[in-house]
Order: C-alpha cells, then structure tokens, then sequence
C-alpha cells in the first residue's frame, strides 16, 4: 500500500455525532455554553437531509439553513468540525474511535498528506444524531438497474440537479416516500404513477399534491422487467389483477430505520416502536450518550432540532456549563404514517433483502 495514514488523539466536553439537523442544533446550543465540541459527519457536506429535501427551516431553504449553521460553528474557536469522518466504535471512559477519509476525494493529494486518519475522541458526553436509513420493500427482481429507494431518488434531484428517470413510478407504503413524486413533479419531471398498499382514505391527504397522476392505493409491486435496464413494472390492484406500466425508475420506500448500531456497542439492546415500525435506541445505551432525531426515532425535522437542543443542553448542564436555550427554528412536524410491508408475497421470482452482500 502506496499511502499513508495518521493516529491523532481529540478531548471534548461533548461529542456530537452527525451533522443532520439534530446535530447541528445540538452542536449550536453547546458551543454557546462554552462547551468544547467536537462534531463528526461522514459527509463532506454538513446538513444531513436538509440538503436533500425541499423544505424550509425558520425562514430558509433547508439546505441555506444548514450551511449557516455551519459557517457559525467553523468561525467558533471552541469547536472542531470533522467532516468525511465516521465514528465506528464506542468504548469505556468516553472514549470513541472515528475513520477521517482525508484525501480519498482528491485527484491529487499533497506529497506526505495521509489518506486516512484514525480518531481516538474522548468526550466526556456524546450525543447520537445518526439519522435513519430507508429501508426498501422486497419484491420480484428489485436488484435490476433502475430499482432505487426513494430517498436517494430525492437525493440525486436535490443534491446534484438529477432525475433517476424519465419515468418514475412510486412504490411506497409511507407517507415520507410521497415526497419524492412531490419533488420529481415540482421539478418537471414525470412521474408514471404511485402505488401504495394503504387504503384510498389512508392516502387521500396526499393524492391531491399529485395532480392527475394515476395513484394505486391496496396494490403492491411484484416485479419489474427490463435487460440493462427497467422497461415495465408489474404490480397487483386491489382487484388483485396484474397491471404493467412503462417505467425506467422504480422510487421504493419501506420506512425508515433508526442508525442504532453505536448504541448497540456495550450489549445495549435497541426496542421496537410501532408508531415507525423500527427498533429504537433503548434505555441501556453507553454511559454518557444521548440520542436525538431520527437516530432516536422522530422522523420529523422540528422533532430533530428539538431533541438535538434538549439533549445538548442536558448534557452541558451535566458538565457545569450555562446554557442558554436556544430558539428553535419552525420546521415540517407532519405526523409519521406508515403501514409495514417488508416483502410482498406475491412475487414469484427472487426478492433481494441485501443489495451489497446479494442475499435473497
């Protein structure tokens, strides 16, 4: 191996762990204590989902938020921004271990510049804003070119200006997966249809904000056909007749899963939650951790700023620190809506569970 790579020691009062909107918020109230922060995003981008999803926060566009949040935070001299750094491991006494991708994004590093840099961070608190991630729904061939979960639908049209397909069918069994066919038409893209396996009052809310684009509410997709690509998805109505479509994207959303692994690293146990249909963080999380946002199960945005402001506050009034409550900014707060659906039956050829590791 041609590169090199670097150990180096960091101590914080308090450790923040992702920079989606509870993180930052967590992130904002602490500095403003005097806390010495630390805070980690394996992004290069601070922002989490706020830079992939059209919403506002206070009076900006998510995305202008986030990046205002961040330049106050990188002019602070008491905090220490790492972003394309993962923490991977919590360990006795505070201490956690975090990979810096430092020049894996650049065509040329500078002579002697590592490629990676090993973090040992010793916080006396952390809190946990992994966010959560979208889970698909199995069905018949979902491994084919063009089969992709709703979210990175979303995040390549809001990202980078992309749409996934000339024409895009929805299959979602939430209401957050509906975002996606409101921005792929709110950008001048087509969306052939969406099907959903709730019933027509279940969805009747959302219905609207899709104009005259078919919606097929009790159906389930069971298949797709294509070679190098998708041409049709098959689904079954709530007649239970077979209908094909043209299509060459399929946008899939089966909810979304809480990123509890970190809080899993002393024997804790995470709990499952109805209202999300996911396992949560438990109570048995390692000593001195928090969890706030998705990570902790509130999949709204204002739900995320909330928690990231009390978590940080707890954690610094813990410490010694005066804190001052900070404001948080009017966000999205709709009510989570999701039926479970992880596999449909129906489908009579191989469903893929793991995209990367090719498990059936």
């Amino acid at each position: 191996d041609p590169d090199s790579y670097e150990k180096a020691t960091l101590h914080c009062d308090l450790l923040v762990i992702g920079a989606g909107p509870s993180g930052l918020m967590a992130a904002l109230v602490a500095a403003r204590s005097g806390a010495r922060v630390v805070l980690a995003d394996e992004d290069f981008l601070p922002g989490g989902r706020l830079n992939a999803e059209r919403m506002e926060v206070g009076s900006l566009d998510s995305s202008d938020w986030a990046a205002k949040i961040a330049a106050e935070l990188r002019s602070m001299r008491n905090v220490r921004l790492l972003t394309r750094t993962t923490v991977v491991g919590v360990y006795d006494g505070g201490s956690h271990a975090a990979l810096e991708r430092v020049s894996d994004h650049l065509a040329q590093p500078d002579l002697h510049q590592p490629r990676q840099r090993l973090w040992r961070i010793i916080a006396k608190r952390s809190v946990l804003c992994g966010g959560a991630i979208e889970r698909p729904i199995a069905f018949g061939d979902n491994d084919r070119p063009g089969v992709m979960l709703a979210a990175s639908v979303r995040s390549y049209l809001n990202r980078q200006a992309v749409l996934a397909g000339k024409a895009v069918t929805l299959f979602t069994n939430n209401d957050d997966g509906w975002r996606t066919a409101f921005d792929i038409l709110a950008a001048g893209g087509k969306v052939e249809a969406v099907i959903d396996p709730r019933s027509a009052e279940d969805i009747s809310h959302l219905r609207a904000r899709v104009g005259d684009v078919p919606v097929f509410s009790r159906s389930r997709v069971v298949g797709v056909r294509g070679a190098k690509g998708i041409s049709e998805v098959c689904f079954v109505n709530a007649n239970g007749r077979e209908i094909r479509l043209e299509t060459d994207c399929v946008a899939v959303s089966g909810g979304w899963n809480p990123a509890v692994n970190l809080t899993c690293h002393q024997r804790g146990k995470p709990v499952w939650n109805d209202r999300i249909a996911a396992f949560v963080p438990g109570s048995d999380v390692p000593a001195g951790m928090r969890v706030a946002g998705a990570a902790a199960g509130s999949l709204t945005t204002h739900g995320a700023l909330v928690q990231g402001s009390e978590m940080a506050e707890a954690a610094c009034t813990e410490l010694g620190f005066k804190v001052s409550r900070s404001l948080v900014p009017d966000a999205e707060d709709a009510p989570v809506s999701i039926s479970p659906l992880w596999h449909v039956t129906e489908s009579k050829s191989r469903a893929w569970l793991d995209f990367q590791n090719d498990v059936t």
